[in-house]
């Protein structure tokens, strides 16, 4: 019996142990959908390259087409694609803005390749470059805006980016190994590799403005990492400010909490 726990033991740590080095404890991060979805009226199809990867991507002419208006670059959420989080932009056209939303490399219809936060931070750096492009876009007015895992995707691909001018992060873990935690208690965090983590992507902003938006009911990724956030940025010297939403849950405020998307429309309008 002894010797038959002993192997059960030395399986697991190995186990544990090729999970650790070949980095599939960060691939549970991630849940992409490939499933055939339509494009909705009035989006632009649109690819550009990451890594040599063809990223596919929608583009919102805001409301007032025809000249250059401020963008904004949507870093989505861990899982499915770009149509179920169009839901998250689809409020900020009206409002006169552009958006780009796009589907990380794995994702919807964009090639698949490598997936690791390195690899998406690329493809939102990719992103990033592909709206400078545009001429519908005006380069002194583009800001990004990430949700859940896209918020510490967005905003490391911001810290690394000057041109971007705002960033707004709701719902965004402070560590990857914080909110491993969180799930998975001792294994998770153990597993999970560190670097390029929110709150070291925040003291790169410099005099950037940042919006961090949380609900206090969130369960996914609890309230706690927003105010880590907030203080590494106030220590840096960022123009930060933090909003909570009492009883809101990770993604729920779209439907039941406008004062969120009020939030990220005034604060766009007044930092873009």
């Amino acid at each position: 019996m002894r010797r038959r726990l002993l192997m059960l033991l030395a399986v697991l740590i190995g186990v544990i142990t090729v999970t650790k080095i070949t980095g599939w404890g960060e691939r549970l991060f991630y849940w992409p959908s490939r499933s055939a979805f339509t494009d909705p009226p009035g989006v632009e199809d649109v690819t550009f390259v990451s890594d040599g990867l063809t990223i596919h991507g929608w583009f919102y002419k805001g409301k007032g087409g025809g000249r250059r208006l401020p963008t904004i670059v949507h870093c989505h959420g861990n899982a499915f694609n770009i149509s179920r989080h169009s839901v998250f932009v689809d409020f900020l056209p009206p409002e006169g803005f552009n958006v780009l939303i796009f589907d990380y490399r794995c994702y919807g219809r964009s090639d698949r390749g490598p997936l690791n936060r390195d690899g998406l931070i690329d493809d939102a750096e990719a992103a990033i470059d592909y709206v400078f492009t545009r001429p519908d876009v005006d380069p002194d007015r583009v800001g990004v805006y990430g949700l859940s895992l896209g918020g510490t995707i967005g905003l490391a691909a911001a810290a690394e980016e000057p041109r971007v001018k705002a960033v707004c992060s709701a719902s965004t873990f402070s560590t990857w190994k914080g909110v491993a935690g969180d799930h998975v208690p001792l294994l998770g965090p153990f597993l999970t590799p560190p670097g390029r983590d929110a709150v070291d992507s925040v003291r790169r902003l410099g005099d950037r403005p940042l919006l961090i938006l949380h609900g206090s009911a969130d369960r996914i990724v609890p309230y706690r990492h927003a105010p880590i956030i907030f203080d590494a940025a106030k220590d840096a010297g960022v123009d930060v400010t933090l909003k909570r939403f009492e009883g809101v849950r990770h993604v729920d405020w779209i439907d039941s909490e406008p004062a969120v998307r009020r939030a990220i429309i005034d604060f766009f309008r007044d930092k873009l």
